[in-house]
């Protein structure tokens, strides 16, 4: 299998350039930043929306005057550096890529297309299925107590689950990377399929220690997340 040549990307002019693009991105990127600072009012409902879809009538709190802002300016810079990240990326691709011979050019597009949905699928099965699960798992462990949540450990929670949920489908494109280079064949996965299973099983347990329907749930997603890894590998080749 032919193996990804690096050409020299770091000579003075393509450096030059990085700058250049990283000055405009930091530019729009506080443009961007302020815009949704005045708008996220309007985008906080659907952010706290599987709170509520829980813990019915139950409302969020704040304990000082400043901590609405300053939960506003977190926010909404977390939310500017989601949307504007991969703008940055497709610059910098643009200008590094004409470095690359056209082998590698193909390969690395491809690599980001997948890098990209897979982020965004990421980001839905978060919302909408990972941080019902969670919410449910650590509410669980304070069922003997009364809920009586601050705003802002919410809200970043939900954040965090949703960068947690991105970097866990970005596992595909990883295993598809190692599978493309060789490290794992598919003859290594017949023969330790049980010892793949079995981390799949331990991982699935640490994410959710309360509950084994959804541990069992957890470990069939880390498996097809593997299998899947072996199609991605024969579409970056």
């Amino acid at each position: 299998m032919k193996k990804i040549i690096f050409p020299k990307i770091f000579a003075v002019d393509v450096l030059s350039k990085i700058r250049k693009e990283i000055i405009i991105y930091i530019s729009i990127f506080f443009i961007l930043w302020i815009f949704l600072f005045f708008v996220f009012p309007y985008l906080f409902p659907y952010l706290i929306f599987p709170y509520f879809k829980i813990l019915k009538g139950e409302p969020l709190i704040f304990t000082s005057l400043e901590e609405a802002l300053f939960v506003l300016l977190r926010a909404s810079f977390y939310l500017t550096l989601i949307i504007s990240f991969p703008f940055l990326l497709v610059r910098l691709w643009k200008v590094i890529s004409e470095e690359f011979f056209e082998p590698e050019r193909i390969f690395f597009r491809k690599l980001f297309f997948l890098s990209f949905f897979l982020g965004i699928l990421g980001i839905l099965v978060g919302y909408f299925l990972f941080i019902p699960i969670f919410l449910k798992i650590f509410l669980f462990f304070g069922r003997n107590f009364e809920a009586n949540l601050k705003i802002n450990y919410f809200l970043f929670f939900v954040l965090r689950v949703l960068l947690f949920s991105v970097f866990i489908f970005q596992i595909p494109l990883f295993f598809a990377l190692l599978i493309k280079e060789d490290f794992i064949t598919e003859e290594f996965y017949k023969k330790r399929r049980f010892y793949f299973l079995g981390f799949f099983y331990i991982l699935s347990i640490l994410l959710s220690p309360t509950d084994f329907f959804i541990q069992l749930l957890l470990t069939l997603f880390f498996f097809l997340f593997f299998k899947s890894a072996f199609v991605l590998a024969k579409f970056l080749k």
